[in-house]
């Protein structure tokens, strides 16, 4: 709450004397912090953001879907799915889904009105021949692109198939002192597991 409260009396020129435009950034740093260690562990991101990012994903692959069927179709009419998706949301929703999109951080917390874009890219083989090799996802905020660490190395998209595995993945939470299984995510849902 500090932050945000800091962060509109700054906005507004409104900040008491005794603070500075570099308390405000060295506040919203801390709370990105925060926000960026508690979301952390996969299980702790896609409880928080799973259905969204699932969401944005299931979109991305249905458009695939629908161009692919276009491509292969004998004159039916198709019904066209969108060439641009907008979600709105918080602030603190972009760190989530940053997170459980397994982005790299940005250097401070998202200003408002930020932007994550989420661009999918057909990649075609060279030549006549209009061949799709594989579709790719860019993720940027703010016009940054930021790095995927989806795959063994940060890259600047990650394919469609590895983010939509990823999504779907199970995670396990132990127990620090005993080792044992407390939390899995799995099918879309966080399940606690029973003590043996």
């Amino acid at each position: 709450k500090l932050a945000e409260i800091l962060t509109c009396l700054h906005s507004r020129d409104l900040l008491p004397p005794t603070l500075s435009k570099e308390d405000v950034e060295q506040v919203n740093k801390h709370v990105a912090w925060r926000w960026f260690e508690n979301l952390s562990h996969p299980v702790l991101a896609k409880s928080a953001m799973w259905k969204f990012a699932n969401k944005m994903v299931e979109d991305m692959e249905h458009k695939v879907e629908c161009v692919k069927r276009e491509d292969e179709s004998t004159g039916e009419e198709h019904i066209e799915e969108p060439l641009l998706c907008i979600y709105s949301a918080h602030d603190s929703t972009l760190i989530g889904l940053l997170c459980v999109l397994q982005l790299e951080q940005p250097e401070s917390w998202p200003e408002y009105g930020s932007y994550l874009k989420a661009e999918l890219i057909q990649e075609e083989k060279d030549g006549d021949s209009k061949e799709v090799l594989q579709h790719w996802v860019r993720f940027s905020l703010n016009g940054q692109v930021l790095r995927s660490t989806w795959t063994n190395e940060p890259a600047d998209m990650v394919p469609l198939s590895k983010l939509s595995e990823m999504i779907h993945s199970e995670h396990d939470i132990y127990c620090e002192h005993t080792g044992s299984k407390l939390f899995t995510w799995k099918n879309g849902a966080l399940v606690h597991t029973k003590s043996q």
